[in-house]
């Protein structure tokens, strides 16, 4: 069997850094840029240290070297990438970002309280270490395995060489569980020797948003971490959640073996008594927190962060209940506050003490609670999205706590996000229910307003005004109109470089600047890919269910097939079958006829599934064996197609297969 015969597309996703071919154009923050940033002193307290003493506070050690490589010998974190962001902010980054990307530069292996430990700043999340009688308890293993190995490393030489027992993912988001292999080997979790316990639905809801979306949502999220960017004042500095290494550690989705169901379901590990908290539809669809009375710490996942987090992600996710959001904060008071005197956020640094720690939880709640209630205050007004998210600002009392800034999610942005939560993307005027496509529109507009021209240098004369926001805006229409015009998008990408110099959100940064250095160099190539979330982890189910979504469903119109998958070492018999232009599965119909039988190990379908040209060797190999026609399978790949991994954003989109 030859590669045209399964010819399947397992689409890969971006993973780590993406490269340009052309220079840098990074340009100076103009006047209009200083005088915003500047103004930033005025409107927050920037002698308040605290943040930066609890940030070190119980500091051990870091990385040797600062250097994390993977199985390849890459180098996947350097540390000194940031080594630039000391002193003042330049004139090029908020100064309140700015601050914040200083202290969460701050990283290796930190002592929260007796037997709790964490390592931060070497992966963009934290992962936690909880000391047992005979070894430990992992939360949030990271992004990669290379990562969290080191991390480990860093406590077995620091603190004490010890097995580890249990592994906690509070939720379904890959920064969090992708690192798992570093920490715990598939072999343990499945024969149950190592506890993998997460929320219920959290492989579902992984695969939801990862796989199913995974093309999609990597290319977006280059955007949101600012992938392609250099990491230096005029570029990348800090994601508001911390710090976006290099990348291309092994990533892995393994189901668990445990999953909490309530709120105050308790386990007992090694002496370690664990109270859970369960709060789906918050930061993400399956999430929790957990409390440990002995210790008298509240790790609150990512419901908590020093900052205001995202209601709607700009790489695109399903929108978060805000108002469920809130109540898990004040639920997590009334059960744990009383005997709380450390908070542990997956992001970002611990909070000290009982009464700071209850004062940042109420203020976190009431940052979430205000800004769902007043989107809602405003659009029973009548309100569209956009003028809600220009009208509301936060009280005092809200809007001084540094804690509540907008170094990730924004006031803004996550206005609409609620807006849309409740009533979708319209905004009721009918004009906007069924408008052009973007590039017929934007011709429409040159057009009307006189051609490319003199759009260019009406813009021209409203950035010399520090009108960037318009500037980015209307010549939207001159580059979608015209994807050629240089002087266009040159004007636009000084516009979005400067929206990015004042933004205070990190990921609104990378997504100005990264749009700039696309209008000006072209759309990036991805360096560095791998397979869909380690394809070989997946279920059966979920294979097939990604297979239905890379259906070219007008290439399949009218023709029907019918396949059975059978994994013996599942004990599953999956029918597979097309009709009507869709792939559909049943685990319930043994007994229809099909074209082709597939006896198959799930381990060597995956690897029939990436490495198709093995095909002929693995259908002939040990445990396999097939029955009817073999290029019916052929057929079934002739209608799936890969997906362009580097489609335009910046300008109009063209599909390249």
């Amino acid at each position: 069997m030859n590669k045209s015969i399964v010819g399947f597309a397992i689409t890969p996703l971006i993973l780590g850094s993406l490269h340009l071919n052309a220079q840098e154009h990074p340009k100076a923050a103009t006047s209009f840029t200083q005088k915003a940033n500047e103004q930033v002193y005025k409107t927050l307290d920037f002698s308040d240290n605290r943040d930066f003493e609890d940030a070190k506070r119980g500091f051990i050690a870091t990385v040797d070297s600062g250097l994390v490589y993977n199985e390849q010998g890459r180098i996947v974190v350097r540390e000194s990438d940031y080594d630039f962001i000391k002193g003042k902010s330049p004139a090029s980054v908020n100064p309140a970002l700015w601050r914040h990307a200083q202290i969460n530069d701050l990283n290796g292996l930190f002592k929260i309280t007796e037997g709790v430990y964490q390592v931060r700043s070497i992966d963009i999340a934290n992962i936690g270490f909880i000391q047992t009688k005979n070894g430990y308890i992992v939360v949030d293993p990271l992004t990669n395995s290379s990562a969290s190995k080191a991390a480990y490393d860093l406590v077995k030489k620091h603190v004490g060489n010890k097995p580890v027992l249990a592994v906690i993912t509070t939720h379904s988001h890959g920064d969090h569980y992708g690192g798992i292999e570093g920490v715990a080997s598939k072999e343990d979790i499945a024969s149950g020797k190592i506890k993998y316990i997460t929320p219920i639905g959290f492989y579902e809801e992984s695969i939801s948003e990862n796989v199913l979306l995974g093309n999609a949502m990597s290319r977006r999220a280059a955007y949101q971490f600012g992938a392609a960017l250099p990491k230096n004042e005029f570029g990348q500095i800090d994601v508001g959640l911390g710090k976006a290494f290099l990348g291309g550690g092994k990533s892995s989705l393994i189901q668990p073996n445990v999953q909490i169901s309530k709120t105050n379901e308790t386990l007992h590990i090694d002496g370690i008594d664990v109270v859970f908290q369960l709060t789906p539809n918050s930061e993400a669809p399956a999430e929790l927190t957990f409390f440990l009375p002995q210790k008298k710490v509240f790790f609150g996942a990512e419901i908590v962060s020093h900052t205001l987090h995202n209601v709607l992600t700009p790489r695109g996710a399903k929108t978060r209940d805000t108002k469920a959001w809130a109540h898990y904060i004040d639920e997590a008071i009334d059960i744990f506050g009383d005997n709380t005197n450390f908070v542990v956020p997956s992001h970002t640094w611990p909070v000290y003490g009982h009464d700071r720690s209850i004062d940042f939880l109420e203020k976190q709640r009431d940052l979430y609670k205000y800004i769902h209630d007043q989107t809602v205050h405003l659009a029973n007004k009548g309100y569209k999205k956009e003028e809600i998210a220009e009208t509301i600002k936060l009280p005092n009392e809200l809007a001084r706590e540094w804690s509540n800034q907008d170094f990730y999610g924004t006031i803004k942005h996550n206005s609409k996000a609620v807006y849309q939560f409740y009533l979708g993307w319209w905004d009721g005027n009918p004009a906007e229910y069924n408008p052009l496509p973007q590039v017929d529109e934007a011709k429409k507009y040159v057009e009307w307003l006189g051609g490319e021209e003199a759009v260019i240098k009406k813009a021209k004369d409203s950035y010399d005004k520090g009108e960037y926001r318009w500037v980015a805006s209307v010549l939207k229409h001159v580059v979608f109109a015209n994807p050629n015009n240089q002087a266009a998008k040159n004007l636009q990408a000084d516009a979005f470089e400067q929206l990015g110099y004042q933004a205070e959100s990190g990921i609104w940064r990378d997504l100005y600047l990264t749009g700039a250095k696309e209008l000006r160099e072209g759309t990036p190539v991805a360096k560095s890919i791998i397979p869909a979330r380690g394809l070989s982890n997946l279920t059966p189910e979920a294979i097939f269910d990604y297979m239905s979504i890379e259906l070219n469903g007008p290439k399949a119109a009218g023709k029907e097939l019918a396949l059975r998958f059978i994994f013996p070492d599942l004990n599953k018999n999956i029918l597979v079958y097309l009709k009507n232009g869709v792939l559909h599965q049943s685990g319930n119909k043994p007994n229809v006829s099909t074209d082709f039988t597939l006896t198959i190990p799930s381990a060597k379908f995956a690897e029939l599934l990436l490495n198709p040209d093995k095909g002929r060797e693995i259908l002939f190999s040990e445990g396999v064996k097939f029955e009817g026609n073999p290029f019916k399978f052929k057929e079934l790949g002739s209608y799936t197609e890969h997906f362009n991994p580097n489609w335009n954003v910046v300008t109009p989109n063209k599909i390249v297969d």
